[in-house]
């Protein structure tokens, strides 16, 4: 289509309302990705200059190349999607978006066929008519296939490009205009060697800050046309050896720059890691004079060198408290004796956590705020973001469903409101799941050696038992956190409370299901329990890997492969064909008909944390055990920073928790603590 025609295009729409007083503004007409930009102003202020008679903002629309016309963006920004433009008599049919192409900060180039849901009709008033007809084209974006996080505009191209939802040329023109990050040398500011490739030249950039390499201290952040423009005859190797990644040559770059003459560079910028900011360099100098250090405080770029290993970044702030509470940890060091170290009342507010040592007694540390572990440990068959996100978000969601456990979904409406519970109410504390969870990993490092080596003894029936036992000797029986805490045992009609030691055996990695039905099994579970408990424990395997497969394709792959069987496998299929529904049906109480009604939850939803635990909780079920086991998924994706930062924060035990999933993790790891420190934290019982 050419400038011409799409004028005439919108010069016919304006005169089919009814519109005379109007007409195309053809001096700014532009060609834009998604096809013409076409805006049209008054005749008055067109022709003689009126600029009081013009429209302010100037309206606009875009015409496609097949002659449909749509409304762009008018937010602040431009970055949004466009909308369809009815013609005089048409039916007014607006799309329903699939929520993260909304958000994306692309959707200016144009929107797919691809991401649209669904189509909402609505009357002349503006009002909807509650008719809705759905996409056969619709396909699932990035987010619901399970890609990583994606922060950026960039991190979004490389997505859309990879779920064909843009073609190469739409991607090539959204990335002309993204920023790319290119670490530097700290002192000379010039690009690291490191990152040169030969035949063809090609510079490794990456796409957001989260994908920068472990110890990255300063990059160069630039729009690829001033990158253009800065490297000539080098080409882009986007996020190297990640997923999505991808790869554009000089001459491709060469070929798309003329094809958008009206696209400008705009963004150069050099840009300092938090950790070696000037503001945290001053704090830093500041605590070490107000508590009498000795020497500068210690530990911080490699706290920021780990949370970037896990797919984190240390804020300024962030930096700021592990300064400060490292500060407190030198402090202390000097007394041998603990009873002689002298520690601040509120520990968060100087950046300490809650750590614990083998009589129970909090021991502070400086905070890691869910982004690393503090010890010097390799990821043996899990890694440590994903356990601890596990675990906390466990108790999240047992909190939450906690509140309408005993509810039917009309009961539940009539308390909370049309869209049930949004949020646990008031403090959230450990509850009896979470207590179990708990007691049951502490009973599995004692139960099993470290380094572990794949043997499963069958002695592991017996760790249920012990782990439910009013007085345990365990570190864990004298934290008062727990110790107000009941241990509730599933009966014969309430077993679902079995699929918990499931996540616990997931520790074991490959050996994972046979831990879980011993340990289920020597509890009193029956044959259908343990087969859920043995999937769970299969499934949680395979998410704390590092980079694990999202859960509904590790879901099918238990049924394809046979690891799933019977009424189990039966849940499964149902919650595969049920993900994405807001409000599920009411289920049974057992295990297995709890592990279907949270899955369906966790398929539709493993994206989002927070609607993952409201959509598991949200019915007539067992919703804290459902909730419970959705958070466990949700968390073990996101990671601890990526649950919902507001019940993080009225979760007082999470120090409590965490440091379990820390020793869980340690214990299973490539490289254990040593045998006599273990010892005595976790003694040997089987």
């Amino acid at each position: 289509m050419q400038a011409q025609e799409a004028v005439a295009k919108v010069e016919e729409w304006l005169r089919a309302g009814g519109e005379y007083a109007v007409r195309v503004d053809q001096a700014h007409v532009l060609r834009v990705p998604e096809g013409w930009f076409v805006p049209y102003d008054t005749i008055r202020a067109l022709d003689g200059g009126d600029r009081l008679a013009s429209l302010v903002p100037k309206p606009a629309l875009i015409v496609r190349e097949d002659g449909e016309l749509r409304r762009p963006d008018t937010g602040r920004e431009g970055t949004g999607p466009s909308s369809p433009v009815p013609m005089a008599g048409e039916d007014d049919w607006r799309e329903i978006l699939e929520p993260e192409f909304r958000r994306s900060g692309v959707a200016y180039l144009g929107v797919p066929s691809r991401a649209v849901m669904a189509w909402r009709k609505y009357a002349p008033d503006g009002s909807a008519t509650g008719e809705t007809r759905g996409n056969p084209d619709y396909r699932p974006g990035p987010e619901r296939l399970g890609y990583p996080p994606m922060d950026t505009p960039v991190d979004h191209l490389l997505g859309y490009l990879a779920a064909e939802w843009y073609d190469r040329a739409r991607y090539l023109a959204g990335l002309l205009c993204a920023e790319v990050l290119i670490p530097l040398d700290f002192r000379t500011e010039q690009v690291l060697p490191l990152l040169w490739q030969e035949e063809p030249r090609t510079l490794r950039v990456f796409g957001s800050r989260r994908r920068l390499p472990p110890g990255t201290e300063k990059w160069l952040r630039l729009d690829v046309l001033s990158f253009v423009r800065e490297f000539p005859g080098v080409g882009l190797s986007i996020n190297p050896g990640s997923f999505p990644s991808d790869t554009v040559d000089a001459a491709e770059l060469a070929d798309a720059v003329p094809r958008w003459p009206d696209f400008l560079a705009t963004t150069r910028v050099v840009e300092v890691s938090p950790e070696y900011s000037e503001s945290v360099l001053v704090v830093a100098e500041r605590i070490r004079d107000e508590l009498g250090l000795a020497g500068p405080v210690t530990g911080l770029r490699e706290a920021a060198a780990k949370a970037r290993s896990a797919g984190f970044e240390l804020s300024e702030r962030e930096c700021e408290l592990f300064v400060l509470g490292r500060a407190w940890e030198q402090r202390n060091a000097v007394p041998a004796d603990p009873a002689g170290r002298h520690w601040p009342d509120d520990l968060h507010a100087n950046g300490l956590a809650a750590g614990y040592d083998e009589a129970g007694r909090i021991r502070p540390h400086a905070a890691t705020f869910g982004k690393f572990f503090r010890h010097a440990a390799d990821d043996g068959e899990s890694a440590w973001h994903r356990v601890a996100g596990a675990f906390t978000g466990f108790a999240l969601g047992e909190s939450l469903g906690s509140a309408v456990d005993t509810l039917g979904w009309a009961e539940i409406v009539a308390r909370f409101g049309e869209n049930g519970i949004t949020g646990p109410p008031g403090a959230i504390r450990i509850g009896p799941l979470t207590r179990r969870l708990l007691f049951c990993t502490e009973g599995l490092l004692r139960a099993l050696p470290s380094p572990y080596r794949g043997a499963v003894p069958s002695g592991l029936m017996t760790v249920g038992v012990r782990a439910r036992r009013r007085e345990q000797d365990g570190w864990l029986s004298h934290v008062p956190e727990l110790r107000a805490i009941p241990p509730e045992a599933p009966g014969p009609g309430d077993d679902a409370g079995f699929l918990v030691p499931g996540i616990v055996a997931a520790l074991c990695g490959r050996t994972a299901p046979r831990v879980a039905r011993l340990l289920v099994s020597g509890d009193g579970a029956g044959e259908e329990t343990a087969e859920a408990a043995s999937v769970v424990a299969g499934l949680f395997a395979e998410l704390f890997q590092r980079e694990p497969a999202p859960p509904h394709v590790l879901a099918r792959r238990l049924i394809d492969s046979g690891t799933a069987t019977g009424p189990v496998a039966g849940v499964l299929a149902a919650a595969l064909d049920l993900g994405g529904v807001d409000h599920l049906p009411a289920a049974g109480t057992s295990a297995v008909d709890t592990l279907g009604q949270s899955m369906a939850a966790v398929f539709g939803h493993f994206f989002d944390p927070q609607r993952t635990m409201l959509a598991a909780v949200n019915h007539s079920g067992r919703s804290a055990i459902a909730g419970a086991l959705a958070g466990a998924v949700a968390g073990s994706r996101a990671g601890i920073p990526g649950l919902p930062p507001g019940w993080l924060a009225r979760f007082a035990a999470r120090d409590l928790v965490e440091t379990v999933a820390g020793d869980a993790f340690w214990h299973f790891s490539a490289h254990p603590p040593s045998a006599d420190e273990w010892a005595r934290r976790y003694p040997r019982d089987l």
